[in-house]
């Protein structure tokens, strides 16, 4: 698994980013995806001298030819990153058809589209590794209440991710990694309650990127070759402390 290529979605900043560059650090050729051209994504193209690639997620057909026309500007990936994902407010109440439909078109239906394209080319080449982005709030004991469609949407993710690692087994391993309170660039929206909160568990204060970078990259290394079907939360024992 050293040295080919990783396509990495949703890596114009945040945890996509960190995992691009420890997916580099490792001698992987990354492949950076953005949802529009924009400087940060050609920033981070610059530094890690790496192609960048700009489509939709949440549109279905943007999302199938634009995976397609990477994998053939770029080469097929041996390993996938999903790390794109939105998380909007809305009260349970108060959601409509398409606050759901926003909050599952790019947190599953991303990765379905992109990975319906990419997975049987996977196994048909000899294997690679799938490592998905979720999140604690997909986790049954850590879903909020606050954000019950971003939560149902995390879930299905990892629902997602035991389907697909039984359906491309032996040759493909999926798995995903749930971050908890991770100190990106949404920490400018925390209030004094997320603070609280993100600073509530056993470690005492929020993940760095790199943190949970280092678990995706882990997954998606020939050190993790045994490992498949799994979610890795990497939350700092947040779902431990009775929250």
């Amino acid at each position: 698994m050293t040295g080919c290529t990783a396509l990495v979605l949703g890596s114009s900043r945040g945890i996509g980013a960190a995992t691009a560059r420890a997916l580099g650090a490792q001698g992987h050729r990354v492949v950076l995806h953005g949802r529009a051209p924009g400087e940060e994504l050609a920033a981070l193209g610059r530094e890690l001298a790496a192609p960048t690639v700009a489509f939709d997620l949440a549109d279905e057909a943007a999302a199938r030819r634009g995976v397609a026309d990477a994998a053939a500007a770029h080469g097929l990936p041996r390993v996938v990153v999903y790390s794109a994902g939105v998380n909007r407010v809305v009260p349970f109440e108060d959601a409509s058809g398409q606050d759901l439909a926003g909050a599952f078109g790019v947190n599953v239906g991303g990765a379905v589209w992109v990975l319906q394209h990419l997975l049987p080319k996977m196994a048909a080449q000899g294997g690679g590794a799938v490592v998905l982005v979720s999140s604690i709030r997909g986790v049954d004991a850590t879903a909020s209440d606050r954000t019950a469609l971003y939560s149902m949407a995390k879930a299905a993710l990892g629902n997602l991710t035991v389907s697909l690692a039984k359906r491309y087994a032996p040759t493909v391993r999926v798995n995903a990694v749930a971050p908890g309170f991770t100190r990106t660039d949404m920490v400018a929206t925390w209030d004094e309650g997320a603070w609280r909160q993100a600073r509530s568990n056993l470690l005492g204060r929020p993940a760095e990127p790199r943190e949970i970078a280092s678990a995706v990259a882990f997954l998606a290394s020939d050190a993790a070759a045994h490992i498949t079907g799994q979610t890795l939360v990497v939350d700092g024992g947040y779902g431990l402390s009775g929250k």
